[in-house]
This record gives structure tokens, C-alpha cells and sequence, in this order.
């Protein structure tokens, strides 16, 4: 892999990992087009954690009293006052974030060898972008009418959306589109489906960083610049793409997200034999 590779490959996710058109799918299509055939997974992994911290950089308000109400919560516990979720709804955010986080995890433990085969499969992403704008098809009219607030989502939808990102454990199915419909589904606002969204990212992220840290040691002694160059250009472009998420998410639609996952996945479908 070359800098100017890495650098493309950094581009690309942190374009698409908070457009909801899937990053995994475009590093597939990336990574196949450049020729690249090893070391696949472990790269798109450094590459999630660039656009972690771009999360974290973004919703860092929300990031800092999540971690804040996480302490206070852990002390009301060892005095046994319980949870006390009504006094904040970061509160409620860590619970349910804990929730959703389980069917992936699950999932992510099982079946690691099957996930890993799949994100070199330019096949499987020529079909699975065009399940993505299916999905954004359906919660941009779910979510017209949503009032919903994380304080009311409960522990059973919270669960429902975690499914929603188990199945976006499939490359090229988009996981911030799948899961942002998940939560209108489950009747958030748009805003609260999306922000709910990017923050049960981070815990996923840091799953597959701890699940294939073996493999990114031996990928980090062998493309050491590359990474490094890769990793910020993912932070970098993730942090504006999350800006600009938001505001379509409040003044635009999903739709033009479902036409373009359609559009790529024709032409994949296309020209697979070129592949």
C-alpha cells in the first residue's frame, strides 16, 4: 500500500462512514480497484478509529457527560441507590447504548472468520448497497412524524436497534443509515436517532479494535506513515462529514443517499465481471 493509497483509502471512509451510503462497502471498492487483497480487515479498523475520535471530536459535549454520568452512575450503584436514570438522559444513553451494543458484539465474537472473508467481497457489496437504499429508503418515511426523545426509547427498542447494527456488521450495508432507521423505527426524532447512532459507534469500534488487535500490530510494523496518514485523513473528513449529516438530516433527505447506494450498486452489478 502506498502513502498516496492510504491516504485515498482515508478519504473514502471518513467521507462515507457518517454518510450513510457505507464505508465498508467503498473500501471494498477502493481496496479492489487498487489491488489490494491483504491485509484488508485490519486496515478498515485503523481507519473506523480515525473516524472515532472524529465522533468523539464532534458530540465531544455529549461524550464528556457520558463519561461523567458513567462514574456518578457507578457511585450511586456502590451506595445502592440504584441506576438513577431520570437524572440525566446521558444516563439513558449509556444504558441503552449498553443494550444495543449486544447483538454486534455477539455476532462479531461468532462469526469473526465470516466477516473478515466478507470484506474483500466486491460481490456481496455490489447486492448489499442496494439493500442500503432500501433501508434509507423506508426511514426517511418512518421518520416524518417522530417526536420521540432517548428518555422514552426503553430497553426493548434500544435492543431492536442494536439489531439494526448487527446487520450492518455486513459490508455495504451503511451502519450509521441502518441504525439512524432503526431508531426512527423505534420512533426517535431524527436528530436523537442520529446522535443515539454516531455514540453506540463508539463502543462497536473499539470492539473490533480489541477483537483484531493481533492483526493490527503485524499490519502497523509493515505500513507504519501509510496508517498514520490514513487514520488522520479519516478523522479529518469523518469530523466534516458529521457536520454535514447533520444538516441534511435537518433540512434534507435521506433519499438522495438511497438513489446514489442504488446508482453504485447498478453499476458494480454492472461491470462485476471486470472485477
Amino acid at each position: 500500500m502506498t502513502f498516496l493509497q492510504a491516504i485515498i483509502l482515508g478519504f473514502v471512509q471518513g467521507a462515507t462512514e457518517f454518510l450513510p451510503v457505507s464505508s465498508s462497502g467503498h473500501l471494498v471498492i477502493a481496496q479492489t480497484l487498487f489491488g489490494l487483497t491483504n491485509d484488508n480487515l485490519a486496515f478498515d479498523i485503523l481507519l473506523h478509529l480515525g473516524t472515532f475520535f472524529a465522533i468523539i471530536a464532534a458530540y465531544h459535549n455529549s461524550v464528556f457527560n457520558l463519561i461523567k454520568e458513567f462514574f456518578l452512575m457507578l457511585f450511586d450503584l456502590i451506595r445502592l441507590k440504584g441506576l438513577q436514570l431520570d437524572k440525566s438522559k446521558y444516563r439513558y444513553y449509556i444504558v441503552y447504548i449498553i443494550i444495543a451494543t449486544i447483538p454486534a458484539t455477539i455476532v462479531g465474537v461468532l462469526f469473526d472468520d465470516y466477516i473478515s472473508a466478507a470484506f474483500s467481497s466486491i460481490y456481496l457489496v455490489s447486492f448489499t448497497l442496494f439493500i442500503t437504499g432500501i433501508i434509507l429508503f423506508f426511514g426517511e418515511k418512518l421518520g416524518k412524524n417522530n417526536q420521540g426523545t432517548i428518555e422514552k426509547l426503553g430497553p426493548g427498542r434500544s435492543f431492536i436497534i442494536g439489531l439494526f447494527q448487527m446487520v450492518a456488521i455486513t459490508p455495504g450495508i451503511s451502519r450509521s443509515g441502518t441504525t439512524m432507521t432503526g431508531g426512527l423505527f423505534c420512533g426517535l426524532k431524527k436528530e436523537e436517532a442520529l446522535e443515539f447512532s454516531f455514540l453506540m459507534a463508539l463502543p462497536a469500534i473499539l470492539g473490533s479494535v480489541i477483537l483484531n488487535i493481533s492483526d493490527i500490530k503485524g499490519l502497523m510494523d509493515t505500513a507504519l506513515l501509510p496508517i498514520i496518514a490514513g487514520t488522520v485523513t479519516a478523522f479529518i473528513v469523518g469530523y466534516l462529514s458529521i457536520k454535514l449529516f447533520n444538516l441534511i438530516v435537518k433540512k434534507g433527505s435521506l433519499l438522495y443517499f438511497s438513489a446514489y447506494c442504488w446508482a453504485v450498486s447498478f453499476l458494480l452489478i454492472v461491470n462485476i465481471a471486470r472485477f
